[in-house]
């Protein structure tokens, strides 16, 4: 920092005059020399400089140690010691006040320059990191990272399954592979979103769909997809487990719904009323399914997964209607979880 204000407290005349004259000639702005403790804080209070050189042994009714413990307890300002007594246990002491540095005397005006300037650099850090927009970055960069990560499994994935013949076998490495880039695509839309605690629920579920359904080949035409939401922006606690929901679902309709069939139809739709619950449908006009199905014993991975999500993620109910075609029905509430937020996956 060009400029810096800096406060000395050091009761040895000649050497704080000195230091002033190194100080100025280095750029800075010296605010007060002070021999004592009492004046230390009161200025410190008053001025409100960038640093203070603060000498161990000074006048007054506490030691250095002593006057940077109290000044830290009320002013966020870097303090770095000055001691020409390089005694263990001093400087162990000296450790509880967490300084910005040490200068042992006597020292040159590198040494000065050098502990000053990485002090006012690290106290400069420490201010961004408690900052939002560091924050900000922290999370988007966690974002991005998971969101790599994911990539990279479902990209090993992907490989796998080139080697793969067998049918069955395949299908599983697909639905892996859809699980894994649904999740994927919300840490995407996360990092690629100004608001980092929600995203675009409405397009990432058309997006995730799109790929979902182009990732089957199917006779004699693909299902039309029809998306219909009043809610916007969702949080990361709701889009996962539901993002999830909707990918196994989709997929079971691709699957076994439309074969044959030249007029298939994939609904989905997602509202909030007045009172904050939530209602997602998801569903098909295809064959259907048998209407004694019971998703609590399904032996089925995917349909475990959404009667779970639904119910212990999302703490929702869950129904399936299969009056034309199948079309699952959950309904829940955002709820506030202790310690945490729900639907953590």
């Amino acid at each position: 920092m060009d400029n810096a204000r800096i406060q000395v407290v050091e009761d040895e005349g000649i050497i704080a005059l000195s230091l002033q004259r190194k100080l100025q000639k280095m750029g800075y702005t010296v605010t007060a020399i002070l021999p004592s403790s009492e004046a230390a804080i009161s200025r410190a209070e008053q001025d409100r400089p960038d640093l203070i050189l603060m000498d161990i042994e000074i006048q007054g009714g506490m030691d250095g140690i002593d006057t940077a413990a109290e000044i830290l307890k009320r002013f966020d300002i870097p303090i770095v010691f000055m001691t020409a007594y390089a005694d263990e246990a001093l400087l162990e002491r000296a450790k509880i006040t967490e300084p910005y540095g040490y200068i042992v005397k006597p020292s040159s005006d590198k040494e000065i320059y050098i502990t000053i300037k990485m002090a006012l650099y690290k106290h400069k850090m420490n201010e961004w990191r408690k900052s939002a927009e560091y924050k900000e970055t922290l999370l988007r960069e966690i974002h991005h990272r998971v969101k790599n990560n994911f990539q990279i499994i479902s990209s090993l994935l992907s490989l796998e399954s080139e080697n793969i013949t067998d049918k069955a076998m395949l299908n599983v490495f697909r639905d892996s592979y859809n699980r894994i880039r649904a999740m994927a695509s919300i840490h995407t839309k996360l990092y690629q979103s100004a608001d980092l605690s929600s995203l675009d629920f409405n397009e990432y579920v058309n997006e995730l769909c799109t790929e979902l359904i182009n990732s089957y080949e199917l006779t004699p035409r693909m299902p039309a997809l029809k998306v219909d939401m009043n809610v916007t922006d969702v949080t990361i606690d709701i889009a996962i487990p539901c993002g999830l929901i909707i990918n196994e679902i989709v997929s079971n309709s691709m699957k076994y719904a439309f074969e044959g069939r030249e007029d298939g139809q994939i609904v989905i739709t997602f509202n909030r009323d007045a009172e904050g619950s939530y209602l997602l449908t998801v569903g098909d006009n295809g064959r259907g399914i048998p209407g004694d199905f019971d998703i609590a014993k399904s032996k089925s991975l995917g349909m475990r997964l959404v009667h779970d999500l639904a119910r212990k993620k999302l703490r929702g109910t869950i129904e399936i209607d299969t009056a034309s075609g199948t079309v699952y029905k959950i309904a829940f509430k955002k709820l506030k979880a202790e310690g945490g937020a729900i639907g953590r996956v």
